[in-house]
């Protein structure tokens, strides 16, 4: 009996040592992460000055796309870095003192399925020698991972100087495999049928919600908003907005974005990359917008969260193109002047004014 015991527990064993050989196993490269259809490979990081002279860390990663379609580097994550706790603002690093492009320009470029490009990530320092986590996520999925770097290794370059040392290696956690490179991605583009439905004047209305602090008091309040688009060919642009408040010179909210033809619907996906909402930054992936997803046809939802020390809220913002007729939508979703201000505007065939009321 005993015999027979001890035979099936060095069975089990077998099976279980058999099960963690064939198994997926645990990332044993600690410079690759697979994060969905994704790979990131990390190089190596430096240290150098941005434009404001601060000390930045500069991250040098190849960024490889193995699903189906053509995408970016920008429209596969959602990046942010921390130090102590604490994130970091993006650095601005130019390429050179005659030039605008900067050393993250090419998270913009176009890769191809199974290709490669190589990219930079670039981050104001908070000190020079706290851990740099940088963490990364899909847009559109839950996938994620992280690399840590430690910032008192590295060694200081300026920008344009060459590929980046791979002293101060960082540390990954993702699962292990190669990323073969190869060349790099054409320029970021979207289709001028895509670019004409956003580009042009909007108008809709805003609200506020989970109000705290010095907004508690506002807690629901709506305001008319009127804003324009513009996209280049390149699939960058603009994004001004303006309310009862504010006006198109002076306007509440200016936005650097990108579009991107993948989307649940036809019209693709907009995204934030810099600007302004009032008195706080916007940054990568802020905005991320999808008229898929509005509940009427024709309309672009913004939602965003807004905090600035103990004062925060989060808000809604509904736009149609300006000469819209809003007849689909309930009484109480209509902009406040609906019918006093803007009706007798695009019935009389008047552009869109620069204020409102």
């Amino acid at each position: 009996m005993k015999r027979r015991k001890l035979l099936c527990m060095l069975v089990a064993a077998v099976m279980l040592l058999s099960l963690a050989a064939c198994g997926k196993g645990k990332n044993t490269d600690p410079n690759l992460l697979k994060i969905g259809d994704y790979e990131l490979r990390y190089k190596g990081a430096e240290i150098m000055t941005d434009y404001d002279g601060n000390d930045a860390i500069v991250a040098t990663l190849d960024y490889t796309n193995n699903s189906k379609e053509a995408t970016t580097y920008l429209w596969s994550f959602v990046e942010t870095a921390t130090q102590n706790g604490t994130e970091l603002k993006g650095a601005t690093i130019f390429l050179s003192e005659d030039s605008l492009d900067t050393v993250t320009d090419s998270q913009f470029s176009e890769v191809a399925p199974g290709a490669t490009l190589e990219v930079q990530l670039a981050y104001v320092l908070a000190d020079a020698a706290g851990e740099v986590v940088l963490s990364f996520e899909e847009v559109f999925g839950s996938e994620n991972g992280k690399f840590t770097i430690d910032p008192s290794t590295l060694s200081r370059e300026s920008a344009g100087s060459g590929s980046a040392s791979l002293a101060g290696g960082g540390k990954g956690d993702g699962s292990g495999g190669e990323a073969g490179v190869s060349g790099g991605g054409t320029g970021a583009s979207s289709s001028g049928e895509l670019r004409d439905w956003w580009n042009g004047d909007w108008y809709g209305w805003w609200v506020m919600t989970s109000c705290y602090g010095y907004y508690e008091d506002m807690e629901g309040e709506w305001w008319d908003v009127c804003g324009t688009i513009d996209i280049g060919e390149d699939g960058t642009g603009t994004v001004i907005l303006w309310d009862e408040d504010y006006t198109e010179s002076e306007p509440m909210a200016a936005a650097a974005v990108s579009l991107s033809e993948l989307g649940t619907g036809e019209f693709g996906t907009l995204m934030s990359e810099d600007g302004w909402f009032t008195d706080i930054t916007l940054e990568h992936a802020d905005w991320i917008v999808d008229p898929g997803l509005a509940v009427y046809p024709d309309m672009v939802h913004i939602d965003g969260y807004y905090e600035n020390g103990d004062d925060e809220f989060t808000y809604d913002i509904y736009l149609r193109p300006w000469g819209s007729y809003w007849d689909d939508v309930a009484e109480d979703q209509l902009p406040g002047l609906y019918d006093d201000w803007y009706l007798p505007l695009i019935e009389a065939g008047e552009p869109m004014p620069d204020s409102i009321g």
